[in-house]
């Protein structure tokens, strides 16, 4: 019998333990698999907002549209702050974005802007180092002061419908910031209690940003709140059917308003359950009512469209889930993370099979993906920075991202090959836009900005082709002197049965400047050059000699060039000339190692180590280059260069130039080469 009371002591005692150290104190975590409470709907299912706007005003729409217009347009992604200051206070705002409406529509070709948050917010700053993102909602209902009035909204939406220019507003529902009203009355256990989600104990929840502690002590209280990305955005709690409502109903009253529809942030994390964190059923579900309930509403009088920022790379299924099912439609446009990383990876490592790999053509005519080289997270950062300021790659992987049957974004500042702030984080890539630059590419029809412009005049050219167009790999058929493949350039088809674009691109700085790929059933007979360095017919059907195969040959493309041609017509004209100068690198067997570019002075810098060796230059002079041949104290227009050096050149205007190069002694030189009178300069820097 004491043996009996020893043993049942023994295992109350455990009990007992376990239970302490398992859930007797709050401050500690909670390893439950997910508390009941937190599965159970909640709420009034007949809550009606205060703000209510039910139903669709047709009083500040455009009457003029089409559903599916989207699938048509070029968005411009604005960051409000950054992008225009009309009143001088240090902050940008809409009448900023207003006045500059011209240089959107026209000068760059955009007709849709995306417009980042614009609601009151908890974190308010003017100041350029303050990283003012109203990612952290405080009113939905009530615009950013700093931006300026509802009135100010309107007067832009206004001016973008009467320039034939759409806009969209970023929806943030996952969360709002800590001093929202809503948040404030759920912390003292108000009616909003259940707004947000709340336990009595910290769970091991890890989604979002990746943060281990996504649970926070409720300030005027015990219990604690989930914050998926930070403490400072509290969850709202999507089980909730007031929450559902008024977050329907914030996107209804700015739809009313005129805007012609909405991105929508973070949506893979609105409703958790006890399998997952992220791309629930439950948060397909709610966005199935928001589009069914709330945008299709709109289709017969201005018919509007949303967009999701599911940011999955790498898992096309689970992307392609946001669009929902045909039954159960979800979003009409999802922001695609994969194609812009192809772009960038495919000029990285040279090899357009990672380029052709993440090409993606729209799933269908109602089914869109909005493709973009950057934006204001930390995905890819400024593609000025990525390059250095060097604008052959800057105008390569632009054209990369806007020659695809996608719709395309084009991030402020990257229209111009903006690099970044000196800043840390996701604050360098929100700095002003330089409109010196602006101005300055402008007045320029060779520039980042013109190019821009031109492609998007094609794509306007050819909507079909760029809606649902069907994209065609042309292989590389391309071998090195040892008979081995290369990849160093990249080229597709873009038909839709009645047009056909073939796009090529020269992915390095190389010394062959010939590139073979498969025919693909291409009828090259007649064609014209719409987008490249000149408008030489240089394309070819290359016969093999031991095979029975015909291949296409594209002849004199310049490193890092990208050439359009329209297949079937001789007659088009020529919508973009690359006027500048390519040094292909690779020659005599030197190559980056020894050789710096300098962006900002527009000049290189070659490390000759070697004592008279001869360094030999390769120019692809379309733009009128014409070098004399000079005994290297003079050439033709008198610059002069540093004595003991011997320069041998050679031309033909229009074609190439070469240019030989012998150093009287090791160092570092300096090559200036100025296009605006065809002269250069070498001077040695460091011996």
């Amino acid at each position: 019998m004491k043996k009996v009371k020893f043993y049942l002591c023994a295992v109350l005692l455990c009990i007992v333990f376990f239970a302490s150290c398992s859930g007797g104190s709050s401050d500690s975590d909670d390893d439950s698999s997910f508390p009941e409470h937190l599965l159970s709907y909640v709420g009034d299912q007949s809550y009606k907002s205060p703000n209510d706007v039910s139903g669709v005003d047709p009083e500040n729409q455009s009457t003029d549209l089409k559903d599916g217009w989207w699938n048509d347009t070029a968005f411009y992604h604005i960051w409000v702050k950054s992008f225009c200051d009309s009143n001088g206070d240090g902050c940008g705002d809409f009448n900023g974005i207003k006045s500059k409406l011209d240089y959107i529509k026209n000068d760059l070709g955009c007709d849709g802007i995306w417009l980042s948050p614009i609601f009151e917010c908890d974190y308010k700053t003017k100041s350029s180092s303050g990283n003012m993102h109203g990612y952290d909602v405080n009113d939905y209902y009530a615009v950013n002061s700093y931006f300026g009035t509802e009135d100010d909204l309107l007067s832009l939406i206004d001016a973008c419908h009467e320039q034939g220019i759409k806009i969209i507003f970023d929806f943030v529902p996952n969360h709002t910031g800590k001093g929202n009203a809503w948040f404030t009355n759920s912390c003292e256990g108000g009616e909003k209690k259940d707004w947000y989600v709340w336990n009595n104990s910290k769970l091991n929840w890890n989604p979002g940003m990746g943060s281990s502690d996504t649970w926070h002590k409720n300030p005027k209280g015990n219990d604690y709140y989930y914050a998926a990305f930070w403490e400072g955005q509290p969850d709202l709690n999507f089980r909730n059917y007031e929450v559902r409502e008024e977050m329907k109903n914030v996107v209804r009253y700015w739809l009313n308003k005129g805007f012609d529809g909405l991105r929508v942030d973070a949506v893979r994390y609105l409703i958790e359950t006890e399998n997952s964190f992220v791309d629930t059923p439950e948060t397909h579900a709610w966005f199935n009512e928001l589009r069914t309930e709330v945008i299709d509403s709109y289709k017969k009088t201005s018919p509007k469209f949303m967009v999701c920022e599911a940011w999955i790379e790498n898992n096309r299924p689970a992307l392609d889930a946001y669009f929902g099912l045909e039954s159960k439609p979800e979003f009409n446009m999802v922001l695609d993370f994969d194609q812009g990383r192809g772009c960038y990876n495919s000029i990285y490592y040279y090899d357009g099979r990672i380029l052709a790999s993440t090409l993606y053509e729209n799933p269908s005519k109602i089914k869109a993906y909005g493709t973009f080289i950057g934006n204001h997270d930390e995905y890819m950062g400024r593609i000025g920075t990525w390059y250095g300021g060097y604008v052959p790659g800057i105008k390569l992987i632009t054209a990369m991202s806007l020659m695809r049957p996608t719709v395309p974004f084009i991030y402020y500042g990257n229209e111009i090959g903006m690099q970044e702030g000196n800043y840390n984080g996701d604050l360098r890539l929100r700095t002003p836009l330089d409109w010196e630059d602006v101005e300055k590419q402008r007045n320029d029809n060779s520039s980042i900005l013109s190019l821009n412009k031109a492609l998007l005049v094609l794509r306007k050219e050819y909507p079909a082709l760029f809606r649902n167009g069907t994209v065609t790999e042309l292989k590389s058929q391309t071998v090195d002197n040892n008979e081995n493949f290369v990849y160093t350039a990249a080229a597709y088809t873009i038909s839709d049965g009645k047009d056909t674009l073939l796009c090529v691109y020269s992915l390095a700085n190389i010394s062959d400047n010939k590139f073979w790929f498969d025919r693909g059933g291409l009828d090259i007979s007649s064609y014209s050059v719409l987008i490249g360095v000149n408008n030489e017919k240089n394309l070819s059907l290359y016969h093999h000699p031991l095979y029975d195969l015909s291949y296409i040959q594209v002849k004199y493309i310049a490193p890092y060039e990208t050439r359009v041609y329209y297949i079937g017509d001789d007659k088009k004209e020529m919508l973009f000339t690359d006027k500048r100068l390519f040094l292909r690198g690779d020659m005599n067997s030197w190559g980056y190692n020894e050789m710096f570019y300098d962006s900002e002075n527009s000049c290189f810098y070659v490390d000759c180590e070697l004592k008279l060796k001869n360094y030999q230059f390769k120019f692809d002079a379309y733009c009128d280059w014409t070098l004399s041949y000079g005994s290297g104290e003079e050439n033709l227009n008198g610059k002069s260069v540093s004595s003991g050096v011997n320069v041998q050149t050679s031309s033909t205007k229009g074609k190439n130039t070469n240019f030989l190069f012998t150093p009287s002694s090791s160092g570092i030189y300096r090559f200036t080469f100025y296009e605006d009178d065809n002269t250069f300069v070498i001077t040695q820097e460091y011996e």
